[in-house]
């Protein structure tokens, strides 16, 4: 069923596409420094400010409520940064590829790039996770996104024409077995995000000392099909300059109950990411209730 176009949703659309012209028109690095700007500028307005501290101070309980506040408006200066970049997305060719993105060389690497058959690429709300997503394809893989879809139907067009805009195929959630296993049979690389509550249908595995409902998806795919899982991410090192990792390659546990390997195999993957987030906290983003179906943190008063 088509979803109703309202004027709210017209102008919307109409202001994303003017901001997306400006940002696409502004010299890379200006844009950049204007973004982290506005991202700053978010956090100082108190822009999900509150449930941003709970969540970095629950990850780090031994931070002062300074280093939270800096961690915090790095973060959001981050964010902004990524925003810059997704906007100017379908200007990323090979060359810009090759000037500033460093891939790192890891076993896991290599794993994803030999396996004779297809890999679940797994990101996270980290760095640039769109980018990640779209370097994949210069390396030569065929790359599917599993996606979501946004309220507004005209802004949801503009952003996957962005995301597709490199030859990457886009996949709805609702996708069919049978879809993922024609992209398994081809070598390909199914790309989605793993890291946000998934209310009662998730898995609950620990994450910062705490149970976390984890969404399913990529563990039940991983434990039916046998396809290995990695964990990748776009490490910003300075301004446009970031560093491609691949981390991990998992397969499943094949002698335990389906079930069971599915939570194991989701608990370690989110245990990578738990590493990643100790050494580089300001890329995250962490303004969504990770723990707001397992926990009561967010009903606590005194977090400002």
């Amino acid at each position: 069923m088509a979803r109703k176009v309202t004027l709210s949703h017209k102008i919307e659309y109409v202001l994303t596409r003017l901001a997306g012209f400006f940002l696409s028109v502004v010299p890379l690095k200006s844009a950049l420094i204007g973004g982290a700007l506005l991202g700053r500028i978010a956090w100082f307005l108190g822009v999900r400010r509150r449930v941003s501290r709970i969540n970095i101070s629950t990850a780090f309980p031994e931070k002062t409520s300074r280093e939270v506040n800096r961690i915090g408006s790095a973060s959001y200066a981050n964010n902004g940064r990524f925003m810059v970049e997704f906007i100017r997305q379908g200007r990323m060719g090979k060359k810009y590829f090759m000037k500033y993105i460093a891939v790192e060389k890891t076993e896991a690497l290599d794993k994803m790039l030999s396996y004779p058959t297809g890999v679940v690429g797994l990101t996270f709300h980290f760095g640039n996770w769109e980018y990640y997503g779209v370097s994949n394809a210069f390396l030569d893989k065929e790359i599917s996104f599993l996606v979501g879809k946004q309220r507004n139907s005209l802004v949801d067009g503009y952003i996957n024409r962005l995301r597709s805009s490199h030859g990457a195929k886009l996949l709805t959630r609702d996708v069919s077995m049978r879809g993922i296993i024609r992209i398994s049979r081809r070598g390909g690389i199914v790309c989605w995000l793993s890291d946000q509550s998934a209310g009662k249908n998730g898995l609950v595995v620990d994450f910062f000392g705490q149970p976390a409902s984890t969404p399913r998806g990529a563990a039940a795919f991983s434990v039916k099909l046998n396809m290995p899982i990695t964990c990748g991410f776009m490490v910003r090192e300075k301004g446009p300059y970031q560093r491609f990792v691949v981390k991990e390659f998992l397969m499943p546990n094949k002698d335990l109950p389906k079930h069971e390997a599915e939570v194991e195999l989701t608990q370690r993957y989110t245990k990578v990411l738990e590493e990643m987030i100790k050494e580089r906290p300001d890329l995250y983003w962490w303004s969504h209730r990770r723990w707001k179906r397992t926990t009561g943190i967010y009903s606590r008063q005194g977090q400002q």
